[in-house]
């Protein structure tokens, strides 16, 4: 039907003569827009018709009457208002279709409206309207009074057609046919029956309530509303269309004749619906006669109930909701019970009900505002509990905003309390009313990481006052700050202190709120800044710097000079540090909200060298923000971002890209709006330094651009060039809604073009973003591919015209060339780069401009079309492609080894599907019908290359369809051998192995992605297209086939997301046939589950099964629908419990086993969890049952699952420091899920009628039940309820249970049930048992539960203390783990404590460690000996704890783990700064290896804190240097710890005058050897390094000794090596070193890596220029002769697939190359300058190699001088040829004495032919990016 109105109205815009209404120069335009109007889909699209119909207006072009008629203009009206009509729920469009009327209106209006009114009764003739129309007749009744005049006027035929639209929907409905039509149709219908009762009462409602039975209307309406009431019935139904239904019903009854009746009514029907008074009500009258509810009929819970009563709340009159029933309680409070039971209701109706809460106040508060209800004993006998229980049951509710209605809902019921007793005066009293204290104190009770408290609190500001708060809770600001430790309460905390402060400035002057401000929070916020935990830092300046900037100016500006004195006094490195990220942090926020001038710049200048990304974000945050928008660059903004931006192109952190992208956009739109104002003034000055800037910053990020840069240089880069583009480049065409380049950008363009600026589309950038294309990653390729697609035009060479017809296409036939080859690649990366560059020449040269492609003696050429070519451009290139995957399919059935390295086909296939799917102007109505063919041949090809592939790797297995990864191995190793004859079988996995099963993967995995996209565009254009649902149920199927027949996680994860994109397309279909397919794919994968059809083993996850269910699922989840998801949990709960069968075949898979895989996927989709939410309990039960499972393989699947379900029920387990964060309590989950703690508490009791100490008769349930009870929060009240106390009960009983997990699980779930109010009095019961028993499985869960309990309390009980140092004399027979316990205890308690109990807890802690207790134990307690060390390192007694190591008997365990605590405390600062002499006793004693390197590790972290020893520890150390030395060169952990001391007694050495020579050389040596190795020994030469270092750079410096100069240059090369590591840690550590020779910026507190780089070259080449030596070697370094030819000779078909990368993660060769020239050229010329000549010989230069190098890379230059891809531009060959350059021109530069003129005629020569060619990626870098470093 909607076709049909489509086709016809495009018929009307085609034929009709109206166009001739408009001038020439428009007709085409506007009728392109009206069909454009016809057909918009998408919300881009809508926007980019608007600024086009926009722009129309703008024109003024305007009807010319004289040259239309009568007819034209009816005509035109017509198709304006159809079309109007046609895009009307999108009210911008309408209304910008409608100005094309208003010339028409004066003297047309009467047309227009009937044109409406036509419409409008059109729709309601038609028996069977769409969607779309009924929601234009929708629409026009609520913005049109035309239409609803007509609607009045003809009410009876409206109401009976919407009678018989409700009727047929609702019949279709209940035969379960709920499509998405038809719900889509219900929706509508109900909204235009509550628009008629809104706009129409009259003639509906009151209608309705006439008595009148023969009346007509009456009647039909009186069916209406039974409809109406029948709705709210109907589970299946969604909740809008409730809500409409409670709406509309809630007109009805408001318009009752009286008060009365609209009451007695509402509870009437409520009662029919809902009490069950009525199990069926089939007419209007039975639904009015009120029925007999039984006694104990209970409240059905349902969203219909709630739409009800939101409905007469939302609709009725005050004096309804006031009126008195028969009980003499207003109606209103009432309501207020059916409310409350709603809020305590299921979890599926918590958000509406507590929507409904809030309505609910609203209304109740308005009521008592108006003095209309009388109801104080109401609000303070019933309001107020029960409104508090509900607000603390749901504050942390697991449902989406139900926390925020309920805080909200408490705002409320303050507010109504306020108004009850508005009589009484709160503001001269210092203390509010108990109502007020007894929430404070509810507060207060609560655990510090509970997040709902701080909602309530910030609600309790405004009617307590924060100096109440404050006065009362002095340790709030400390637990604020600590709540930013943690991302969870970060929000919630700061909103709190907002609050504070914000009451604090409303109650005091500006100078005293400072002094207020400064005395509550100065301190708390200095302490955040300097708080070495990261969340709290970035947290306190992302969240209260700016809200009290924004707050109080003053505040800002005070906090900000507080802050820069202290920059200036700052001490220490790491204070300084964080300092700075305050202030930059402040200052941004003040530079955002006030105009206001850059100051301290050299701060500025400090925060953008820093080593930390966060500050270096903030630094050019604040360089980028300006409160003016349009406000120009100034000179020092564009010099400090001249200077750091090359710098911080190279960044690891993804975020700190993503804030440079981000502050740059902001900038450069600042630089735009501020050109164009400059412009207009004509200040050109200014203009000029804007101007420049985006010169230089274009040029920048092209030159960067260059092969074998690193990808985050790549990535950053091409984001800025977006930016660039995207911001100064006006496009009609642009898609984004916000921030879009105005069309006076044009102007500025013009006049850079004049200025010779600006070349931003040039061929050099051009051809710098084609080589990105190359580049291995992903989102590098297609950055730079969506970059030359929407901006660049082609053709390449710098011909005229955009046509094309004066280029003959050369460059665009070469890429297109190396497309095809790259395509043809086994290596996936190059398919890639094909298939985009594929589709680049696609758009650009076939579609844009129409070429054609012909080959001609082997090559592409551009082409015309032959006399008998007929098909267009697009025909012939797609026709090519596909014809050339047909015969790649061909090849590789017949061959599949040799297709697998010579013709895969993958590549082929993504570069078509980008063609079909990515070309927009293709997908649209009028062009896609022409390309079905391409199309659907695609799609048959894609099943033909799965089916293959499959095949091949499925041969010869004997399972049923889902071969192993073994017997995959096993068909291929047999199809190589019998293609292969020279094939030999070895033990690692062959070349020709890695490309078969490669290819087979990937064709596999591409040809899902390719279904993918092209079923969504097959569905999507469905009736273009005329897709038969045979094709779509056949990609469907195909699908289901890879998931159930792969293993291969990439497999899986590629086809999960083009099953995704298939189920999405269907389910947005309102074709019924392809929207029922998702449906019967789910029911035949549950069938062939329970059938076991699926029966082979497809791993203990099921592999794609789970994807299939959990794809459709989610899919019908965003359609607003859960039909498929209560069908699958139905199937799903029904298998899991299937009973087992007596003979189990390991062999095959369970169908429990898949049940429970797809239910744990399902559970742990995040985008299902709301919907899954009510279903969680029964999970948990099910999932507690399946662990009694005799199957192994049952157990597994409900353990998994079970980790999910826990992530659920509690969210992610919060931890903050040693602290677990447990934040539901028991009734909060009973609460949430009502049938789990009866299930819990009944599984405890069975499992405790078995014998607890038997373990091998344990209960299987027990750990999951109390895994669930350890995780709930504290109670925070004594609730003895019917399930606590006997749940503590039983608990309790299982703290004497033999196994170690399940008494920590015990005491942990023990300690959660009981009250915090029963803390202390629990404390002494448990004292008392451990006096009385002997059991130490009870003793030690006793003292596991104790200190849980103990750590909760602020203040310890009396006597606790004394009554455990009483047992301390039974703690020797005491089992290990048991004293060990009580230690800890007695370490919590010692905490607590006050000095003297404390130094006696410490006394018989190191009693009970001293050697005699140890004698007396006879047996060794490492655990305990453990517990006491960490209990006295905790309290400072660090000489006893070091005893420990002098102590033979004593565990090596025992002494590693003090010398791990003793390093914590050294790392801390919280140790003597002498060297304890234990620590040097025991390295000399010590042979075990581990604690050995551990102690010289130590000693090492000591000296490197506090640079302390003594001549006696000198000496010491020297022997034991002397005595170990040998062992640095070890492989084992050793060797660091060696490397360690070895450098601590050198730099001891060095104060004290005795240098060893070659002791310095062994030591450098080894730093260069260890600084190659792993991780490890990398850090350890970087703490050798800060330890060590500037003392050998000195000391050679000194004595400039031959061998000592080869040291340096290993150091050299070692510190390089350690700045460019892939680990951002060891980059940091080696930055520490190479910051401290900085002269420019030796007072910064860090340097980002990239300056330090720059530093450590410039220290370098400033102090060492004149060793020949150094000259030497980094000469040989640069370049080795030969090199270039090696490469190049390589076949460029290597035997493996994947090869080494060239460059590390984070180093580039390429720039490592220019940084090492840099620093010869330095070298060379401070060696001329001070006359010191270095003597080269010709043999070391080897110059005649070096001349042939030259000749071969000319040679080889010439070959690829037309080509913009070519050997030149693989990363290897393109560093090696600069290298190569740079050498020679150092040597041409210098002119060393060893070379005759005839040698350096051939260098000078050889290098300029090539460095001046530019066409060439290496001229170009020498030209353009060598200057960067």
């Amino acid at each position: 039907m909607a076709g049909e109105v489509k086709f016809h109205l495009a018929s009307m815009i085609e034929e009709t003569d109206w166009i001739q209404l408009f001038t020439v120069d428009h007709r085409k335009e506007i009728k392109q827009l009206f069909c454009d109007v016809l057909h918009y889909r998408t919300s881009d699209h809508v926007h980019k018709l608007l600024r086009n119909l926009d722009d129309v207006h703008k024109g003024k072009v305007v009807i010319e009457k004289a040259h239309g008629n009568e007819t034209r203009v009816q005509a035109f009206i017509t198709i304006v208002i159809r079309l109007y009509c046609h895009c009307i729920e999108n009210i911008k469009l309408a209304r910008s279709m409608e100005k094309f009327l208003l010339p028409l209106k004066p003297d047309y209006s009467d047309r227009i409206a009937e044109e409406l009114k036509v419409f409008f009764l059109e729709v309601i003739h038609e028996h069977h309207p769409g969607a779309q129309k009924l929601t234009a007749a929708s629409c026009l009744l609520q913005q049109s009074d035309v239409v609803r005049t007509a609607a009045e006027q003809n009410m009876s035929e409206i109401l009976s057609w919407i009678l018989r639209q409700l009727t047929e929907v609702q019949n279709s409905i209940s035969s379960n046919d709920i499509g998405k039509e038809n719900l889509s149709n219900i929706t509508v219908i109900v909204k235009v029956v509550l628009q008629l009762f809104l706009s129409c009462p009259s003639t509906t409602c009151v209608l309705a309530w006439r008595k009148n039975t023969e009346d007509e209307i009456g009647q039909t309406l009186k069916q209406i509303l039974l409809h109406l009431f029948q709705i709210l019935d109907i589970e299946t139904l969604t909740a809008d269309v409730k809500m409409l239904s409670g709406t509309a019903i809630g007109i009805y009854l408001a318009s009752a004749p009286t008060y009365g009746l609209s009451v007695g009514t509402f509870w009437i029907i409520f009662s029919n619906i809902f009490l069950g008074s009525k199990s069926h009500v089939s007419s209007y009258e039975e639904m009015m006669t009120e029925g007999e509810i039984e006694e104990h009929s209970l409240l059905q819970l349902r969203l219909g109930a709630i739409a009800m009563v939101k409905g007469i709340l939302a609709c009725a009159s005050d004096d309804c909701l006031a009126f008195h029933s028969k009980d003499s309680v207003p109606f209103c409070v009432e309501l207020f019970s059916e409310v409350h039971e709603f809020c305590m209701g299921p979890l599926s109706l918590r958000y509406h009900a507590f929507s409904l809460l809030q309505t609910w106040f609203t209304k109740f508060l308005h009521l008592v505002s108006s003095e209309a209800v009388q109801s104080k004993d109401f609000i303070e006998s019933c309001l107020i509990k029960k409104t508090l229980d509900i607000v603390w049951l749901n504050w942390d509710s697991p449902v989406d905003d139900v926390s925020e209605l309920a805080s909200e809902s408490l705002k409320c019921l303050f507010e109504v309390w306020e108004v009850a007793h508005k009589e009484k005066d709160w503001k001269n009293t210092e203390d509010p009313d108990d109502f007020y204290s007894s929430i404070f104190l509810k507060l207060r009770s609560v655990p510090w990481y509970i997040k709902g408290q701080y909602k309530v609190m910030s609600a309790l500001v405004p009617y307590v006052g924060s100096h109440y708060i404050l006065r009362k809770y002095p340790e709030l600001p400390q637990e604020l700050l600590r709540c930013l430790t943690t991302n969870y309460l970060a929000s919630a905390a700061s909103d709190v202190y907002k609050t504070l402060v914000t009451n604090q400035r409303g109650t005091a002057e500006k100078d005293e709120l400072l002094k207020t401000w400064d005395a509550c929070w100065w301190s708390t916020l200095q302490s955040g800044f300097l708080s070495e935990n990261v969340l709290q830092r970035n947290n306190i300046n992302q969240y209260w710097i700016p809200s009290t900037a924004k707050l109080s100016p003053e505040l800002g500006f005070y906090i900000q000079d507080r802050l820069v004195q202290r920059l200036k006094d700052s001490g220490t490195t790491t204070d300084r540090t964080w300092l700075l990220f305050a202030y930059l942090s402040l200052s941004k926020v003040i530079r955002g909200t006030q105009v206001n001038t850059l100051q301290n710049t050299e701060l500025i200048r400090e925060g953008m060298y820093s080593c930390q990304d966060e500050i270096r974000s903030e630094a050019l945050g604040l360089v980028c923000m300006s409160l003016k928008k349009a406000e120009p660059l100034s000179e020092t903004e564009d010099a400090l971002l001249r200077e750091v931006l090359p710098l911080n192109l190279k960044v690891e952190s993804a975020p700190f890209r993503q804030h440079l992208a981000s502050h740059l956009k902001r900038l450069l739109a600042r630089v735009r709006d501020g050109a164009i104002a400059l412009l207009k003034s004509g200040d050109s000055n200014r203009l000029d330094v804007s101007l420049q800037f985006v010169e230089w910053l274009h040029t920048l990020c092209i030159n960067n651009l260059v092969p074998g840069g690193c990808y985050q240089r790549h990535k950053s880069c091409l984001e800025i060039l977006s930016i660039l583009y995207e911001t100064f480049q006006y496009n009609e065409k642009a898609r984004q809604r916000k921030s879009f380049t105005p069309e006076s950008t044009k102007k500025l363009n013009q006049y850079v073009k004049e200025k010779g600026l600006w070349d931003f589309f040039g061929y050099q950038s051009n051809v710098a973003l084609i080589t990105c294309l190359l580049d291995g990653a992903d989102d590098i390729q297609e950055l730079a591919g969506s970059l030359l697609l929407e901006y660049y035009a082609w053709p390449l060479d710098d011909s005229t015209g955009p046509s094309g017809d004066c280029s003959d296409g050369t460059l665009e036939c070469h890429l297109f060339t190396e497309a095809l080859r790259m395509c043809n690649s086994p290596k996936p990366y190059q398919c890639r780069s094909g298939a985009l560059l594929c589709k680049l020449v696609f758009i650009k040269c076939v579609k844009e401009n129409g070429w054609y492609f012909t080959v001609q003696s082997g090559q592409w050429k551009r082409g015309l079309a032959s006399a008998t070519e007929t098909r267009s451009p697009v025909h012939a290139f797609l026709h090519h492609m596909i014809q050339e995957i047909q015969r790649l399919l061909v090849q590789s059935q017949n061959a599949p080894v040799k297709a697998s390295k010579s013709s895969p086909i993958h590549g082929y296939v993504t570069a078509v599907t980008r063609c079909l799917t990515e070309c927009s102007e293709l997908l649209q109505h009028n062009t896609i019908t022409n390309l079905a063919q391409h199309y659907f041949s695609l799609v048959q090809l894609n099943t033909q290359i799965i089916q293959t592939m499959l095949n091949i790797m499925a041969r010869g297995s004997e399972s049923e369809g889902c071969p192993s990864f073994a017997e995959i191995g096993q068909a291929l190793e047999s199809l190589i051998l019998e293609n292969e004859e020279d094939y030999r079988q070895t033990e690692t996995i062959s070349g020709e192995h890695q490309y078969l099963l490669s290819w087979c993967w990937v064709n596999i995995k591409e040809s899902c992605i390719s279904l993918g996209q092209l079923s969504h565009i097959l569905i999507s254009f469905a009736v273009a297209l005329a897709t038969d649902v045979k094709v779509i149920r056949s990609i469907g199927d195909t699908f289901v086939k890879v998931l159930t027949q792969c293993r291969h996680r990439g497999v899986i994860e590629g086809c999960r997301a083009a099953f995704t994109v298939f189920c999405s397309a269907l389910f947005d279909s309102n074709n019924t046939d392809f929207a029922s397919i998702p449906q019967s794919l789910l029911l035949e994968s549950f069938e062939s589950l329970e059938s076991k059809a699926t029966s082979t083993s497809t791993t203990r996850k099921s592999a794609g099964l789970p994807v299939i269910i959990q794809s459709i699922v989610a899919c019908e989840r965003r359609n607003k629908k859960n039909e498929l998801m209560g069908i699958s949990l139905g199937r799903l709960f029904d298998m899991a419990e299937l009973p087992l069968e007596t003979v189990i075949d390991d062999r095959h898979d369970l169908p429990q086993v898949h049940a429970l895989n797809i239910l744990k996927c399902l559970y742990g989709d995040s985008s299902l969890h709301e919907a899954l939410m009510q279903f969680i309990g029964k999970a948990v039960i099910l999932v507690v049952e399946q662990f009694g499972s005799p199957a192994w393989s049952i157990r597994n699947a409900a353990t998994r699952l079970f980790s999910v379900l826990i992530t659920r029920l509690f969210g992610q387990k919060k931890i903050v420091g040693a602290q677990v964060c447990n934040t539901k309590s028991l009734p909060e989950l009973s609460a949430h899920y009502p049938e789990l703690i009866p299930y819990l508490l009944q599984s405890l009791e069975s499992a405790l009628q078995r014998e607890i100490t038997a373990i091998d008769a344990l209960h299987p349930s027990l750990f999951p039940v109390l895994t669930i009870l350890s995780n709930m929060g504290r109670l925070d009240q004594i609730d003895e309820s019917s399930e606590a106390l006997p749940l503590r009960s039983f608990v309790k009983t299982l703290l004497r249970s033999p196994v170690y997990s399940l008494r920590h699980l015990s005491s942990a779930a023990f300690v959660a049930l009981v009250p915090m109010e029963m803390t202390r009095e629990t404390i002494k019961e448990l004292i008392s048992e451990l006096t009385q028993s002997t059991d130490t499985n009870f003793i030690h869960g006793a003292l596991v539960s104790m200190e849980i309990l103990i750590k909760s309390c602020s203040e310890i009980p009396e006597d606790v203390t004394q009554a455990m140092l009483k047992i301390y004399n039974n703690g020797v027979t005491l089992p290990d783990i048991v004293s060990a316990q009580y230690i800890r205890l007695m370490c919590c308690l010692a905490n607590k404590e006050k000095k003297t109990a404390r130094d006696e807890i410490l006394k018989s802690v190191t009693n009970y460690c001293s050697g005699s207790r140890r004698d007396e134990r006879k047996v060794s307690k490492p655990l305990t000996e453990k517990a006491c060390v960490d209990c006295l390192l905790q309290h400072g007694c660090h000489s006893i704890s070091l005893e420990v190591l002098t102590k033979e008997q004593v565990d090596a365990d025992v002494k590693l783990y003090v010398i791990e605590k003793f390093n914590t405390l050294v790392n801390e600062r919280r140790t003597p700064c002498a060297m304890p002499p234990e620590l040097l006793k025991c390295i000399q004693a010590e042979s075990y290896p581990p604690l050995k390197s551990a102690l010289m590790s130590c000693v090492a972290e000591l000296y490197m804190k506090y640079r302390s020893l003594n001549q006696t520890e000198v000496q010491i150390l020297k022997g034991i240097w002397q005595q170990n030395k040998s062992r640095v060169y070890d492989k084992g952990i050793l060797a660091s710890a060696v490397l360690h001391l070895g450098c601590v007694y050198l730099d001891a050495s060095f104060a004290n005058e005795d240098m060893v020579t070659k002791d310095v050389l062994m030591i450098c040596d080894a730093m260069y050897h260890l600084s190659i190795r792993s991780d490890c020994c990398k850090l350890a030469v970087c703490h050798g390094l800060l330890i060590i270092g500037k003392g050998v750079l000195r000391f050679c410096q000194q004595r400039k000794e031959q061998a000592l100069v080869s040291s340096v240059i290993k150091m050299f090369f070692c510190v390089w090596n350690l700045v460019q590591d892939n680990d951002s840690d060891i980059r940091v550590q080696a930055t520490q070193f190479t910051a401290s020779f900085s002269q420019e910026f030796y007072q910064y507190a860090s340097l980002q890596c990239n300056t330090c780089l720059q530093e450590w070259i410039n220290y370098f080449s400033g102090h060492f220029w004149w060793s020949t030596q150094v000259v030497k070697e980094c000469l040989q370094k640069l370049y080795q002769p030969h090199s270039i030819r090696e490469i190049s000779g390589k076949s460029q078909q290597s035997k493996q697939l994947y090869e080494a990368e060239d460059n590390s993660f984070f180093s580039e060769s390429v720039f490592n190359s220019a940084y090492l020239f840099q620093m010869l050229q330095k070298m060379l010329v401070l060696s001329g300058a001070n006359d010191v000549t270095h003597s080269l010989s010709r043999e070391e230069i080897q110059v005649d190699d070096l001349v042939q190098d030259l000749q071969f890379v000319q040679e080889h230059l010439k070959i690829c001088d037309t080509s913009v891809i070519s050997e030149v531009c693989e990363p290897l060959y393109f560093r090696t040829t600069v290298e190569l350059l740079l050498k020679v021109k150092l040597l041409v530069e210098e002119k060393p004495d060893c070379l005759k003129d005839e040698d350096l005629s051939q260098l000078s020569d050889g290098y300029i032919n090539i460095a001046t060619n530019l066409k060439t990626p290496v001229a170009r870098f020498l030209k353009n990016s060598l200057h960067l470093v």
